[in-house]
């Protein structure tokens, strides 16, 4: 049995719909605290949520394979990814693959959020379970969260405080792909897994990229953290996305996401889309509201 929580979320959902053209839908089971929003995926759904533990033990029943997808932390892996480590050890799940985030591991990472999914490892290492860690770059999606390729198609400038800083970007559809994958074929055991896009770009290639699938002009301007959080305040950002995103530009500057592997090809035989195509195939978020 092969066992996907978080099925009603996009990833969850995403991951189902690729594992669907793998294995049999009788193989598959998808969790979710809301089963009922997964009715129309086409397999078995059970009720499970990391933060209540007393439903994790019929959840996990079976499981050759479960997909732990990640819970969001500013302090450490959250008590949900411990009950669902203690549960799928209890409940003798064969291998846990789990959605990490880019060299999470790695001494000195500086993001309060990544500390959960260097936690989360650690406590997969110890627990004695079979486990992978996919280590996914950033998603584009996070461009979309704030609503800056829109403000930069519109006003025909880029702001950005992340110098010459590269990202691997992988779209959530080639991560599902992924996770589909090692869901269905096995393999992998052990590895902290680098899932990333072909190439590692600029936020110059960023804006290159919308002026090419946009044919409107588009070019990249570096500005402090300082001047980038007043502009995007100055554009009518929420303050809490302004100091995240002005954030993950100096995240950026650091070479954190300078990371390029050949994971999606090598396991999926497919190749990872572009910032480029990701744009090209979502034009409703080039546009402001």
């Amino acid at each position: 049995m092969i066992v996907v929580s978080g099925a009603s979320g996009r990833l969850g959902r995403l991951t189902v719909e690729h594992l669907l053209q793998r294995v049999d839908a009788a193989r598959v089971v998808a969790l979710s605290r809301t089963p009922d929003a997964v009715a129309d995926l086409g397999v078995a759904a059970r009720y499970a949520d990391f933060d209540d533990a007393a439903s994790l033990p019929s959840a996990f029943e079976g499981a050759e394979r479960l997909l732990m997808i990640s819970m969001g932390s500013f302090s450490g892996a959250p008590r949900g990814h411990v009950n669902a480590i203690e549960a799928a050890a209890k409940a003798g799940v064969g291998h846990v693959i789990y959605t990490s985030f880019a060299r999470a591991g790695e001494p000195g990472q500086p993001q309060a959020l990544i500390q959960n999914h260097k936690e989360t490892e650690r406590l997969l290492a110890e627990s004695g379970l079979t486990f992978t860690a996919l280590r996914f770059n950033q998603w584009p999606e996070m461009w979309n969260l704030v609503g800056v390729p829109a403000l930069a198609v519109a006003t025909g400038v880029l702001p950005s405080n992340s110098g010459d800083g590269r990202v691997g970007h992988i779209t959530r559809d080639d991560s599902a792909a992924v996770a589909a994958a090692v869901l269905a074929q096995g393999g992998c055991e052990g590895q902290l897994l680098e899932v990333t896009g072909s190439e590692a770009v600029t936020d110059t290639d960023v804006a290159d990229a919308l002026a090419q699938v946009t044919g409107r002009p588009v070019r990249c301007e570096q500005v402090s953290d300082a001047e980038l959080a007043a502009t995007l305040s100055e554009r009518g950002l929420p303050e809490m996305y302004v100091q995240g995103w002005t954030g993950l530009g100096t995240y950026k500057r650091e070479g954190w996401f300078d990371v390029t592997t050949h994971a999606v090809e090598r396991l999926t035989g497919r190749t990872p889309a572009s910032i480029a195509d990701y744009f090209a195939a979502h034009p409703e978020a080039l546009h402001t509201r």
